[in-house]
């Protein structure tokens, strides 16, 4: 049966009893992502629910809220938005926080989407500019599910509704990634030290790992991070390597320090026996790419975005 009317969106803060039909949402929206999972019942209401989301990488948190579009008693819409600072910006002062635009689900009835983005958007809108938001961040990285896309939260370019309802509501690309992958087989490459005095330690556990190079013991010069991530991928079931982290100091790069850090993690995940090696890389690391190419890492066809919008008072 036609309705002679179209029946009315209603936006509303997404409370506990409704945490199960967010799960729907959500899952539907990033069933294709690449490196991701399903989340549990307790891992979605821990996301949705929380103040303070468990997420991959830091961030300061000061508010969270999460807004569910319904039509006719049936959620179509889903926008998880917070204030704070993310990865990048947490030594930022406390006055200053940004509006974080966290993840957007829109219909999977494409007349739907514009209409219910729209009024997802102008709801979350309203929630930034009560908490005095000047500037908002969308898909930031640091934001994002840990059982999506490695715990990343980037905006894949391949979601193009998402996009299209973004830019024209005036947020403006500001970073973009590269995902790199490497198959893990069972050669191990040779770990020569670069030069005298260096020493290379790694702390935590074999699930969250982080190496640290020192000079002459004391001197902090590079740091890396690896998690261990278990995820889907084109429908079968992959234990990987996330190599969240990976830097050198300026002064001590060019000097094969961040190459004797790659394949100490690649022949710890090796003897790990994890499947792939996962890394994203922002555009301009134009040095990573390239030794990463050299130790057997391919790019995957996959963009990512980190969007930014100016909130007008």
């Amino acid at each position: 049966m036609t309705l002679p009317f179209t029946p009315a969106l209603m936006v509303r803060e997404l409370t506990s009893e409704h945490v199960e039909q967010a799960r729907s949402l959500i899952h539907l929206a990033y069933s294709d992502s690449i490196y991701s999972r399903p989340m549990t019942p307790a891992e979605l209401a821990d996301q949705l629910l929380n103040e303070t989301p468990p997420t991959l990488l830091p961030v300061r948190w000061r508010s969270h809220v999460v807004f569910m579009a319904l039509r006719v008693g049936e959620p179509v819409g889903l926008l998880d938005a917070a204030v704070g600072l993310d990865g990048d910006s947490r030594g930022g002062p406390d006055h200053q926080p940004f509006g974080l635009l966290r993840f957007l689900a829109l219909p999977a009835d494409s007349t739907l989407r514009k209409e219910v983005g729209r009024r997802l958007l102008a709801a979350a809108y309203a929630y930034w500019r009560h908490h005095g938001v000047a500037v908002i961040k969308a898909y930031h990285p640091s934001t994002g599910y840990p059982t999506w896309q490695g715990g990343l939260g980037l905006l894949p370019s391949d979601w193009t509704d998402q996009i299209r309802l973004l830019t024209s509501e005036g947020f403006r690309y500001i970073d973009r990634f590269y995902c790199f992958v490497c198959t893990l087989r069972q050669e191990l490459f040779e770990e020569g030290v670069p030069q005298s005095g260096l020493t290379l330690v790694f702390r935590g556990t074999s699930e969250d790992r982080r190496y640290q190079v020192f000079f002459r013991r004391t001197e902090l010069i590079g740091e890396a991070r690896v998690v261990r991530c278990n995820v889907e991928m084109e429908g079968r079931s992959l234990c990987v390597a996330h190599l969240v982290h990976w830097e050198v100091d300026p002064p001590w790069r060019n000097h094969n320090i961040g190459r004797w850090m790659l394949r100490r993690m690649l022949n710890d995940a090796v003897q790990q026996s994890l499947d792939q090696m996962i890394v994203f890389v922002r555009i301009h690391q134009a040095a990573a790419i390239n030794l990463l190419a050299q130790h057997g890492f391919v790019e995957h066809p996959y963009r990512g975005y980190v969007l930014e919008k100016t909130l007008q008072a």
